[in-house]
């Protein structure tokens, strides 16, 4: 049975582990889990026993050796791989195992399961479609702002993880940068202390402080402005026209009206008028 089952746990509440991700690694021998403590936790309250198991662990920080130990493994013996909760390909160390697995040709399958991200959007009470998931902010608090302007230019809900240590300072920034923006803070998804905040952007100094902190956090963030849905392709290609040609004013003004979203005509007629 070679190959890589990656499986999705929990999130939260350890019910919602599916019968298949059981029965998966009731099948296999090889274990692999960013963290062995954490998983083996998971075990014991779900009534897993891996007493004949062989757990190993494989994180961010593993070393190419340890990878290339791993994929001999999955093509020998087969193998399961987990992260600490949620789906281990979502801002989790599984993305390098299947570019790597994909590469030498080893088998794959996906063993799904609950989605913080999902969940979150189901919750918030936002626009589901189109939705744009974005990961963890920076680490780097300069950085922040800098990642959170794409939410202008992107018509939809945008989603993003937090931690504890820096959600309070992220939440505060949001409501400022975004006052006119319906805003779902989610804490503690499917666990026994969940909690669903939803407010516009312009009241943020009037929810925060009924928000606790503690726990993972997941900011939904909702642009309900179509016109900044319009492809950066085509802003990219009046611009290097531009470039290219000169700032012909009628260029220009096609350029300027789709950033400002303004009528094209009206703007050229500033342009030309002298």
């Amino acid at each position: 049975m070679s190959g890589i089952s990656l499986i999705t746990l929990p999130i939260g509440n350890k019910d919602d582990i599916t019968k298949r991700a059981i029965s998966t690694l009731e099948a296999h021998k090889y274990i692999y889990c960013e963290d062995t403590r954490v998983f083996k936790d998971l075990c014991q309250r779900t009534g897993f026993d891996y007493s004949e198991k062989e757990i190993r662990s494989y994180h961010d920080h593993s070393s190419e050796q340890a990878l290339a130990k791993l994929l001999q493994v999955a093509v020998e013996f087969g193998l399961c791989f987990v992260s600490d909760a949620g789906s281990p390909i979502v801002s989790d160390p599984a993305f390098p195992i299947i570019e790597k697995a994909i590469e030498q040709g080893v088998e794959i399958e996906s063993i799904g399961g609950v989605s913080a991200v999902i969940t979150a959007l189901e919750l918030s009470g936002l626009p589901p479609i189109p939705f744009h998931f974005h990961g963890f902010l920076p680490r780097d608090g300069g950085k922040i702002n800098t990642a959170l302007d794409i939410v202008n230019q992107q018509y939809g809900t945008h989603l993003f993880f937090e931690g504890v240590s820096r959600a309070q300072k992220t939440i505060q920034l949001i409501g400022e940068k975004f006052p006119e923006f319906n805003i779902a803070v989610c804490r503690e998804l499917t666990k026994e202390h969940q909690s669903i905040h939803r407010f516009k952007g312009e009241q943020v100094n009037d929810v925060i402080t009924d928000i606790t902190f503690k726990g993972e956090f997941v900011l939904a963030i909702n642009n309900s402005n179509k016109s900044s849905a319009k492809g950066s392709g085509d802003l990219l290609k009046l611009a290097e026209e531009i470039i290219a040609k000169g700032a012909k004013p009628k260029t220009l003004a096609k350029l300027l009206a789709q950033i400002t979203d303004k009528n094209s005509k009206e703007i050229y007629g500033k342009l030309t008028q002298d």
